[in-house]
C-alpha cells in the first residue's frame, strides 16, 4: 500500500519550510553585510535546509517501492538497535531494557532503522527514561515477539509536524511488510508504541 499525502497540507507544508529558509538565508546576507554576529543565522539556515531535506526525501519514500532485504536476527539486536537509536538522537536519562525472550525474527535491519527513527522522534519531546521491553507474545496462532516502547510524554495541543507523521505513516508500512504491526496505545502521561514481529 503506497500512502499518498494530501497535496494541499504537503503544500502548506513546503511553503513554510521554504519560507523559513529563504529569512534565515536573507539574515546571513544581512549580517554579513553589516558586520554583525553571523553565528545564529548561519546555524538557523543549516537547520532550515535540514529540514527541508529531511521533508522532501520522506515525501519521496512515501511514492517508492520498499523492497525488503531480510535476514534472521536475534531479538537482542533488534533491541540493541533500537536502544542505539534512542541514545543517540534524544536527551533521554537512560533507557531500562527488559528482554524475556531470545528469539529469532526475519526483519530488514536497514528498514527496521527508519522504524527507530520515527519512534524515537515521536517521543524525543518527553521526559525521563525510555523503557524498552521485549518478550514473546503470539498474535492470531503466529508465533513472535512485541516490543513495548514507553516514555513520559504528556499529549502536547501543538499542531504534529508534517514530517515526523510521514515518517510514521513509512514506519507503519515497513512493518507491516515485515507481515507485523506498529502502533501507538492512547495514553495521557505516557506515551507507548507496541510493536509486533512474526518470529522468523
Amino acid at each position: 500500500m503506497t500512502m499518498e499525502p494530501q497535496f494541499d497540507t504537503v503544500t502548506r507544508a513546503l511553503e513554510m519550510l521554504l519560507d523559513q529558509l529563504y529569512y534565515w538565508a536573507r539574515r546571513a546576507v544581512e549580517q554579513r553585510r553589516e558586520g554583525g554576529e553571523r553565528e545564529i543565522a548561519d546555524r538557523m539556515l543549516t537547520l532550515a535546509t535540514e529540514n527541508l531535506e529531511r521533508f522532501v526525501t520522506t515525501l519521496l519514500d512515501c511514492f517508492r517501492t520498499i523492497d525488503l532485504v531480510r535476514t534472521p536476527t536475534p531479538t537482542s539486536e533488534v533491541v540493541a538497535a533500537l536502544v542505539r537509536r534512542a541514545r543517540d538522537e534524544t536527551t533521554a536519562a537512560s533507557v531500562v531494557v527488559r528482554e524475556d525472550t531470545e528469539t529469532t525474527v526475519l526483519v530488514d535491519p536497514t528498514q527496521l532503522a527508519r522504524v527507530w527513527s520515527a519512534i524515537v522522534r515521536r517521543l524525543a519531546a518527553g521526559t525521563g527514561a525510555f523503557e524498552v521491553t521485549a518478550a514473546s507474545a503470539p498474535r492470531n496462532d503466529r508465533r513472535g515477539v512485541e516490543i513495548l516502547v514507553r516514555r513520559s510524554a504528556p499529549r502536547s495541543l501543538a499542531a504534529p509536524d508534517l514530517t515526523t507523521e510521514l515518517e510514521w505513516a513509512l514506519a507503519q508500512r515497513i512493518i507491516e511488510l515485515h507481515g507485523g504491526e506498529l502502533r501507538e496505545d492512547p495514553g495521557t502521561r505516557v506515551r507507548a508504541f507496541v510493536l509486533f514481529l512474526p518470529a522468523g
